[in-house]
């Protein structure tokens, strides 16, 4: 039997076929996936979009706590919730930053309860006392900082404030005269006082409702001078001298008390 000898010369065609087809094979499952990536991303888009706008989660009802002055009705305005509302979709920052916009609002924190409710927790600023600016008096806060106009609404009677907040030894010194207060070193309320002057001689004058009885303290060592008044006035009250007291100074550690006549 004879034996085949003949040559087969490989040209080189069939990798380059197994190339191809690997290729192709790569191109389509690149574009299938990349259609079931765009599927997804679709699907999730209009399930965002639905779940954003749905009634379900619609905005029911605002509960606020922590009002003091303001209304519900205020906040709720304010905050610019009198209108359609998605729960998921309303903008926990942007009501925050709203409502600290008002001039009575001193914190805000937010809570969303699904499906129907947000809560407000609001904290207001706590006036303390007038003070004048220019012809019109406001309300102050602890630190002298200016709230809104006194007006006949909710109106408030306070002390009339007299210093500058923004110099850093009134700014001390009023923080000092509030501890005091806030830890009962003054033998009398806030309630009691007509006005407070923070002067530029280092002095703290104080006049008094009650007694038509001026206080004035040095502001050296201020704190120390309201613990040693608050012992003079226990002491001239238990005399049963305070309603003959005009006038209680305490100045470098040393006291003067003025009576209305010469007997003492």
């Amino acid at each position: 039997m004879a034996r085949n000898n003949t040559y087969r010369h490989k040209t080189g065609s069939e990798p380059q076929v197994g190339l191809l087809a690997r290729a192709l094979a790569a191109l389509v499952w690149s574009v299938l996936v990349l259609t079931f990536l765009l599927l997804i991303s679709l699907a999730l888009v209009a399930g965002y979009r639905w779940i954003t706008t749905t009634p379900v989660l619609a905005l029911h009802q605002v509960q606020v706590q922590g009002m003091q002055r303001l209304s519900r009705q205020e906040v709720v305005d304010q905050a610019e919730l009198d209108r359609f509302h998605n729960l998921l979709d309303l903008s926990l920052w942007r009501v925050r930053q709203s409502l600290l916009q008002h001039p009575w609002i001193d914190s805000v924190s937010l809570q969303r309860h699904f499906p129907h409710t947000l809560r407000i927790q609001l904290e207001e600023k706590v006036p303390l006392f007038w003070r004048q600016q220019g012809e019109r008096i406001f309300y102050a806060d602890e630190h002298g900082e200016l709230i809104v106009p006194v007006s006949t609404e909710a109106f408030t009677s306070l002390p009339l404030l007299v210093c500058d907040p923004s110099q850093r030894r009134d700014q001390r010194d009023l923080s000092i005269v509030n501890k005091g207060w806030s830890e009962n070193l003054f033998p009398f309320g806030l309630q009691n006082v007509a006005w407070i002057r923070f002067q530029n001689n280092n002095q703290v004058q104080i006049a008094l409702l009650d007694h038509n009885l001026k206080v004035v303290l040095g502001r050296e060592s201020l704190e120390q001078n309201i613990r040693n008044f608050a012992s003079i006035w226990h002491d001239l009250k238990r005399r049963d001298e305070l309603e003959q007291v005009e006038r209680i100074l305490i100045l470098k550690g040393t006291a003067w008390v003025g009576y209305r006549s010469n007997i003492v």
